[in-house]
């Protein structure tokens, strides 16, 4: 005797809307079924903590670099921007601006005057 299946184009938007839907007891069967899931989300995690890990570790090199002082906004920052005005941009802007910035080549690059106390690049 043979089954035939039917397939239906299912999206993830559907199967997360039914996933949110089901009982606590029925989630912990489907990870038990699908243990990928869990593994996937526990690395995801991990990945973000490190992140967050290493940015906070990053702030406080910087920070014993300059003494405990913070640059000043009006610091001259990249490109003619001053610190305060790259932080007013928003994320996408300042995505363009680093993909711009990362196709130009390093000599090609203007030389600017640093304070004494300003850590190398």
């Amino acid at each position: 005797m043979q089954t035939d299946i039917f397939t239906l184009p299912v999206s993830l938007e559907q199967v997360a809307a039914v996933i949110k839907r089901m009982r606590p007891q029925d989630r912990q069967q489907l990870l038990a079924m699908v243990p990928e899931l869990a593994t996937d989300a526990i690395k995801q995690g991990k990945l973000l903590d490190d992140a967050a890990q290493a940015v906070d570790q990053l702030k406080q090199e910087l920070l014993v670099e300059l003494d405990g002082q913070p640059l000043s906004l009006d610091e001259p920052f990249l490109e003619g921007f001053t610190l305060g005005q790259y932080l007013e941009l928003s994320d996408a802007e300042r995505e363009r601006l680093w993909d711009e910035w990362s196709e130009d080549a390093l000599e090609d690059l203007e030389e600017v005057e640093v304070q004494s106390n300003a850590l190398p690049a």
